[in-house]
């Protein structure tokens, strides 16, 4: 069996590091504001953690509900959280408290720039584009979308990103995050074999696999002694319901958990079996085993980081289009999620036990 391992691109023409003599209080990174694109940043924020010096403390900077993933990050020092998508004042003055001598801006938004100008950190590394060159003091080439589209991982980008920092690694090794696994059990969940489900997507729903497929999966499983469990976001109820409408026993926990026990639920799972979400990222990221179904997107640019999976992808010419939702009709529409058979993926799950 082969498992997926993500594709890197080293880049030509690496940037030489910026040369920082004084870290004052430390590296401040200010991270991506949705879970999977965080999630995919945490092998260039390890590498960052490598070439900086030891006693140099990396802080994390991060919309709050992002902030327990990143407290379960072993290489990070601290963690800022913002109540917003954007720095409020009070944030920024505790930003300013770490006197931070410098600071990586993983996100392309001009708004993420903007945060960290707002706390005058000296340093301030990131990419160009959107006008964002005028807020930094050091700058990458701007992220050429679509470049690489089907050729490498999206986590070439960020590890580019680092070299601005020194010589890394181009990997996409990473330390697997930590989580609590009372939260689970305290949940529900025993030390049986469990599959987690994660049938939802906030892309939309050209990442959905159909729940009724997810629930016939559930139920062969279910026959078999496995148990099942079923997560995600206050936005997959309807899905995760219909995904374990044929198991009473199931444990429903979709829109029911923080991140935190979220991250104990997929870390007690034997296997998962998820749409490409954030879902899907984070159990990579506790280096689980999965399954991980693709529609409209592309695996080979945004598939998971950690543990051992297979990916699934119908031969649909139309794919990968990027759409949140087909623009196909009759029964072309979806075709590159519903030509995924319930039968497949059950045969791989059991290849996986």
């Amino acid at each position: 069996m082969t498992f997926y391992s993500p594709s890197l691109k080293k880049f030509e023409a690496l940037p030489q590091p910026v040369k920082i003599s004084d870290w004052r209080g430390g590296l401040l990174v200010r991270s991506t504001n949705w879970l999977g694109d965080a999630l995919m940043t945490l092998p260039a924020v390890g590498q960052i953690r490598k070439v900086v010096p030891q006693d140099v403390p990396i802080s994390i900077l991060t919309p709050k509900n992002l902030a327990p993933m990143w407290k379960a990050c072993p290489f990070i020092t601290d963690v800022i959280s913002m109540d917003g998508k954007h720095i409020s004042a009070d944030e920024i003055t505790a930003v300013k408290s770490h006197d931070f001598g410098a600071a990586v801006v993983f996100p392309n938004s001009f708004g993420s720039a903007m945060d960290i100008r707002k706390t005058a950190i000296p340093i301030r590394i990131g990419r160009k584009g959107r006008f964002r060159g005028l807020l930094l003091t050091h700058r990458l080439r701007e992220w050429p979308r679509g470049e690489n589209v089907g050729v490498c991982h999206q986590l070439s980008y960020y590890l580019e990103l680092a070299t601005m920092l020194g010589t890394i690694d181009w990997t996409a090794d990473c330390e697997p995050l930590k989580v609590d696994l009372s939260l689970a059990e305290e949940l529900g969940m025993d030390d049986g074999r469990w599959l987690v489900l994660a049938p939802g997507a906030a892309y939309g729903p050209a990442k959905q696999w159909p729940p009724s497929y997810f629930d016939a999966v559930a139920k062969h499983f279910s026959a078999n002694g496995w148990r099942i469990a079923v997560v995600g976001g206050p936005n997959d109820r309807a899905a995760a319901e219909q995904s374990c409408a044929s198991i009473p026993n199931a444990l429903n926990v979709a829109g029911k958990t923080n991140l935190a026990q979220l991250m104990a639920v997929l870390a007690k799972a034997t296997v998962v079996v998820s749409n490409d979400s954030g879902p899907m990222h984070l159990a990579a990221a506790l280096g689980k085993t999965g399954v991980a179904l693709f529609g409209s997107t592309d695996p080979i640019g945004t598939g998971p980081i950690g543990g051992h999976w297979i990916i699934m992808a119908a031969d649909a010419p139309c794919r990968p289009c990027f759409k949140r939702e087909c623009p196909l009709n009759g029964a072309e529409a979806y075709k590159c999620l519903r030509g995924l058979s319930v039968e497949s993926i059950i045969n791989t799950v059991e290849s996986l036990d």
